[in-house]
């Protein structure tokens, strides 16, 4: 987000600035939320101190990135952090999104501003002077309720005289006939309208302590429409209650959003004929939305890395998407390292969430039902009722190194899947009739087998000639594994050699997560990206990969969990950096 302001503040093509007279509500450097209504439908502050961007550079990740801003950046734009910004940047910059007045419509331009804490106004005026002789638009001033607003208007690019198609076909003359023939239906790709196109307008206004930058004046104009001691964003409960985190004032970066508001603003925007893109409503379900008072996100530092979390509040309590915690009783059957793994419970309960939220959409609920024919007509089970409704424990999917099984031979992956169940018979069943479907579709080439006693399971197959392409066994009474093939499987049995549940990296990337959750998402980088390499050696040898897997490889671990409970849904995520190098 510092990034977002600077090329925004860099794009003023400036004009020097007078010290206007102002409105007495605007005269003390408060903070960012009590300029702005109570109404409004997004901010997002970034504190901006130098300490703490300092601080991210004893890791690795922000370490290359701090040394390729300071080499790129004033090659490519005349400018210097530290000589041109930091002496005037104060300690917190914003954006947002000014709310809907009444009835009437607002483009995204006529909405969305910046504003940039200023601590030296001196300092501000000599970084936009430096820059005024690259303006090539005209810019005016002119006066509104005391505070002079700065503005130009927006100039067309020279375009190319050939009108562009509004989309773009895919090229096909090197596919097969049967595989257009498949994707004929397929929508093409939408291309920017020409009149979209264009070196965009900007208009700034200089405040004490701000400065205020918009893409036109209208933004602006309605933030210094707010009535003297009027109700502020500051004072608005839903704000306040991100205020009242424990990590509010350590937070980097922090999100405010009314769903309601901004699905108001947003309807608007959808009607702009600027836009290069149309905005798909239809995907908008505002039943769902209209069941939440606000949703906030902050972004902070902590020892293993960066920390995510967000939080969604409802209206009402409800208890009707709270599903039971998962109580990690498969973590120990998980290998490790792993390149991957998702646990969580009740996969039946959340695709009849997700089912309940699809079909409330008419094109989603077409889609939906177009997928469950197709998986009825292949396999003969209907998806709900057989193969997911026996879904209701818990469950893990990994992926893990491997050389033995399906996808393993080449590419050293295998896949493991486990899963609870109340209904053993149920899954049983399923299993062998998806057995005897795909028998059937594969016109005889594939065989079922069973092996007995291996490490003390029954392991169930399926082959094709020599080849053991899938296999699944019960761990106990309830608990079923599945896996790619006979090899890759007795790799798991009884227990893998090393478990994730004891591996240091899963160990550092989700003992901070919430606990009790719904369960965790992990990645682990060293092992994901060592495998993608191992795909093309050729490829990301080459020197031009060098900087990028440096900076990427800086990268431990990815790692996210949810809780849900009657009045909010939560969303923790924490990305595990390696320390700078010495």
């Amino acid at each position: 987000m510092l990034a977002l302001f600077t090329s925004s503040l860099l794009a003023i093509n400036s004009v020097s600035l007078n010290s206007p007279s102002l409105p007495q509500k605007l005269l003390s450097p408060a903070p960012i939320a009590q300029f702005l209504p109570s109404d409004t439908p997004v901010l997002g502050l970034v504190d901006t101190k130098t300490e703490k961007w300092q601080s991210l550079s004893r890791f690795e990740l922000f370490a290359q990135i701090y040394s390729a801003v300071e080499n790129i950046l004033p090659a490519q734009r005349g400018l210097n952090y530290q000589t041109d910004i930091k002496p005037w940047l104060g300690e917190q910059a914003a954006f947002a999104f000014m709310p809907r007045k009444e009835a009437k419509l607002v483009s995204l331009n006529d909405s969305f501003l910046l504003l940039v804490a200023v601590k030296d106004k001196q300092q501000l005026q000599a970084f936009i002077e430096r820059f005024k002789e690259k303006s090539s638009q005209e810019v005016t001033a002119r006066q509104y309720k005391g505070v002079q607003i700065l503005e130009w208007k927006p100039s067309a690019l020279d375009l190319p005289k050939n009108t562009p198609p509004s989309t773009l076909p895919l090229k096909t003359s090197k596919l097969p006939k049967s595989f257009m023939a498949a994707i004929s239906d397929l929508p093409r790709l939408p291309v920017p309208k020409p009149d979209s196109i264009k070196n965009k307008g900007m208009a700034i206004a200089l405040l004490p302590k701000y400065i205020v930058i918009a893409s036109t004046a209208k933004p602006i104009e309605q933030l210094l429409d707010k009535p003297p001691g009027g109700a502020n964003l500051a004072q608005n409960p839903n704000f306040k209650q991100i205020t009242q985190h424990p990590q509010y004032s350590q937070a980097l970066f922090t999100l405010y959003q009314d769903p309601n508001k901004f699905l108001s603003l947003f309807k608007s925007f959808s009607t702009d004929p600027s836009l290069p893109f149309p905005i798909p409503l239809s995907a908008i379900n505002t039943a769902q939305v209209e069941q939440y008072n606000s949703i906030s996100g902050l972004v902070w530092e902590q020892p293993e890395g960066l920390r995510l979390q967000l939080n969604a509040y409802r209206k009402q309590p409800s208890l009707a998407n709270v599903l039971a915690p998962n109580t990690t009783q498969l973590l120990p059957r998980l290998p490790a390292p792993a390149y991957g793994a998702t646990t969580g419970s009740n996969i039946y309960g959340q695709w009849q969430m997700l089912v309940t939220v699809l079909n409330s959409n008419p094109q989603f609920k077409d889609v939906l039902a177009q997928f469950n024919q197709s998986i009825t007509s292949i396999t003969k089970l209907d998806l709900s009722k057989d193969i997911l409704g026996w879904m209701d424990g818990e469950y893990a999917l990994f992926f893990y190194p491997t050389k033995q099984g399906l996808i393993s031979r080449e590419l050293n992956m295998g896949l493991g899947f486990f899963v609870q169940t109340t209904n053993r018979p149920k899954a049983e069943s399923t299993l062998n009739k998806l057995g005897e479907s795909i028998k059937t579709i594969s016109s005889g080439a594939l065989s079922t087998n069973t092996h007995d006693n291996i490490d003390g399971f029954n392991i169930n197959t399926w082959e094709i000639g020599e080849q053991s392409v899938f296999a699944h066994t019960w761990i106990d009474d309830k608990t079923l594994l599945i896996s790619t093939g006979l090899g890759a499987i007795t790799e798991l049995l009884p227990q893998p050699q090393q478990q994730l549940a004891k591996d240091y990296n899963f160990a550092t990337a989700t003992s901070s997560l919430p606990f009790p959750n719904q369960g965790y998402s992990y990645i682990n980088m060293g092992s994901s990206l060592s495998w993608i390499y191992s795909l093309a050696p050729t490829t990301f040898n080459n020197p031009n990969f060098q900087s990028f897997k440096q900076v990427i490889g800086s990268v431990r671990s990815y790692s996210t969990t949810t809780t849900t409970t009657s009045k909010k849904e939560q969303y923790d995520g924490l990305l595990v950096l390696a320390p700078a190098k010495k």
